[in-house]
């Protein structure tokens, strides 16, 4: 609100006496309500009233703020991680897989919940990290995606026992893609769904002649308001049918819809083993790549839903692929590739998709391979060259830095918004460096252990992997 000028106030303030002057002359005030208290003897006041209008709102106890401050911290977040194993099963945060200064206006309100607790001990430094945690823990890798890597890299080795990773009759992929309003949002110059259509059209191209792909769009009808919801949330088609690919006719199908309404996941899953329930396990190898930038918002519940699919006579293998999603996004489509026996992998670009989609390409030339009686011992016996299984580290670094970037970026608005005074910052600061360099280190760990198994068979990887991570790690 802008403040009056002393002179305006000047001018206004006689002009308002003379007006309630001549007004008091003119029209007599009303008698006073008449009240069944006996009225009070000049000078003396209501103690009680007076108590409690100088009385400032009493400060919360240091108990009282520790108990706001616990209350901050998800159950998930139980110790500041060190081991490769504390790392991996942490959840990830309300806001992984995002850059800081995407949602900073946001993020500053949610920081200003801190209470201030004086001259507080390292155990509670530790509670404020673990509380920042909550907010900005990244989804690292876990040693079970490796093993599910492996899977595809070796898919047809008779070592797998999974029937899912056996030569079949026929190939099919179907690609469920989210067409929610969120997948407008941009990404390295182009929305999402620019991307995603890009690096479907190339997959689909990829495909040998006898291969066949289907596309499934969800949440491209209505629009992202709540009049729209119920028609939103009953949108899923097939655009293009299960074939071989078309040129023509997967670019037509995917110029007829935008991104624009709500997310029904659930329904998108169900309709998929419909789509393809008439090519059963047995004969056919089938593929189903759910692609989703954000949960299920259609009250759907898709880890059911997922549960069915993937123990449906189509033995699906599940592909998640989590487009740039937050951490619930990311809790929930993580809990959906788990219940539908797949693996779940998050990506942020378009290049990052074709790399994922490359998988499923792979897989179809061995295939291709396979039905022209061409010898694939080459391929089955170890594990992909093109495939590098020590990007796992990798990636595990790249996580790393950027939940240090933005650890570092709340620390820094907590100093400059004096939220907390600089004693605690500094000493936030000075775990999350050492946190930096525990992640960093067991990512080399990783690096070295994982460079040994590229030239292993995927039993004898799937041996050593059980050997490093013993009981951790559960494989098929």
């Amino acid at each position: 609100m802008k403040r009056i000028k002393p002179f305006v106030l000047a001018v206004l303030i006689p002009s308002f006496l003379l007006l309630h002057a001549c007004s008091s002359e003119t029209t007599a005030p009303p008698p006073p309500a008449a009240t069944t208290e006996p009225a009070q003897p000049a000078g003396l006041v209501d103690s009680s009233a007076a108590q409690q209008q100088s009385e400032p709102p009493q400060e919360p106890s240091r108990e009282q703020k520790l108990d706001a401050l616990k209350a901050l911290i998800p159950d998930s977040v139980s110790k500041i991680p060190e081991t490769t194993e504390e790392f991996y099963t942490q959840s990830p945060g309300r806001y992984a897989g995002i850059l800081y200064g995407e949602k900073s206006e946001e993020i500053e309100e949610v920081l200003k919940q801190l209470p201030v607790i004086d001259n507080p001990d390292q155990e509670t430094i530790e509670l404020y990290y673990r509380a920042l945690l909550g907010l900005f823990g990244e989804d690292y890798p876990d040693p079970q995606d490796i093993m599910e890597q492996m899977k595809l890299a070796s898919f047809g080795s008779p070592e797998i026992d999974d029937p899912r990773f056996q030569f079949k009759e026929q190939y099919n992929v179907e690609i469920l893609l989210d067409a929610s309003g969120s997948m407008a949002a941009n990404v390295n110059g182009q929305t999402k769904m620019e991307a995603a259509k890009k690096a479907i059209q190339a997959f689909a191209e990829s495909l040998p002649e006898k291969a066949n792909v289907a596309l499934r769009v969800y949440g491209h009808e209505g629009s992202g308001k709540d009049s729209d919801k119920a028609r939103s949330c009953k949108s899923s088609e097939l655009v293009y049918q299960l074939q071989p690919y078309q040129a023509q006719g997967l670019s037509a199908a995917m110029n007829q819809f935008k991104p624009t309404g709500w997310t029904p996941l659930a329904l998108a899953m169900q309709q998929a083993q419909d789509d393809l329930g008439k090519f059963k396990g047995e004969k056919n190898t089938n593929i189903i790549y759910l692609v989703s930038d954000g949960i299920e918002t259609c009250g759907g519940d898709p880890v059911a839903v997922a549960k069915q699919l993937g123990s449906s006579d189509i033995t699906p293998i599940v592909n998640v692929v989590g487009f740039g999603v937050d951490g619930e996004g990311q809790k929930q489509l993580k809990e959906v590739a788990k219940a539908a026996g797949g693996r779940y992998v998050l990506i942020q670009d378009q290049s990052e998709l074709e790399k994922e989609l490359n998988r499923a390409r792979e897989i179809a030339d061995r295939w291709n391979a396979w039905k022209s009686d061409v010898s694939h011992d080459a391929l089955t016996k170890h594990i992909s060259q093109s495939v590098d299984i020590s990007d796992f580290a990798l990636d595990w670094k790249a996580i790393a830095r950027n939940e240090s970037y933005n650890l570092n970026s709340a620390i820094i608005s907590l100093r400059y918004l004096k939220i907390l005074p600089d004693s605690i910052t500094d000493a936030l600061d000075q775990i999350k460096e050492k946190q930096l360099d525990a992640a960093l280190a067991r990512a080399d760990e990783l690096e070295k252990f994982l460079d040994t198994l590229n030239d292993k068979s995927y039993k004898e990887a799937k041996e050593a992997i059980d050997k490093q991570f013993h009981a951790n790690v559960k494989t098929n």
